[in-house]
């Protein structure tokens, strides 16, 4: 059986992503995952997005918190084309550096109630108790 793990985003990237205005996540290291991830809103905040988003007060949006769960449904490094092709979907305006893998999200669902939780860097391990959490919550919306 394949673990719930999450993956930390800083904010406001992984606001954007809740909102689906943002379907591709970027990394420097290549996504071999492939499945439901839980989203986890890193303590840190990219206030140069947060600027160009027009996020007034990035600091009160959720952060050390999972906040949702997506499902990874593909996995490319982008070239210099498909960085520009996607920009819309990556949000992402600043030049495209090497060694750019992007995370292609669905299935995106915020969690009524952020799970307080320290984040660690690549993907990561959850307790049971934080999974079933989540599922509950998930549950509880769908019905």
């Amino acid at each position: 059986m394949n673990r719930l793990v999450a993956l930390s985003i800083r904010q406001p990237w992984i606001d954007l992503i809740l909102r689906q205005q943002k379907s591709i996540e970027l990394r420097e290291w290549t996504v071999t995952k492939r499945g439901p991830i839980a989203l986890h809103a890193a303590w840190a905040i990219d206030w140069k997005a947060a600027a160009l988003f027009g996020y007034d007060r990035p600091f009160e949006l959720p952060r050390g918190q999972i906040v949702g769960r997506a499902e990874i449904v593909n996995g490319l490094e982008l070239d210099r084309e498909s960085w520009y092709r996607l920009v819309d979907q990556h949000c992402v305006i600043h030049p495209l550096t090497k060694g750019v893998y992007a995370a292609f999200l669905e299935h995106v669902e915020r969690l009524s109630s952020p799970i307080r939780l320290k984040g660690k860097q690549d993907f990561f391990s959850l307790p049971d108790k934080v999974i079933e959490e989540i599922d509950r919550q998930l549950q509880i919306s769908i019905a």
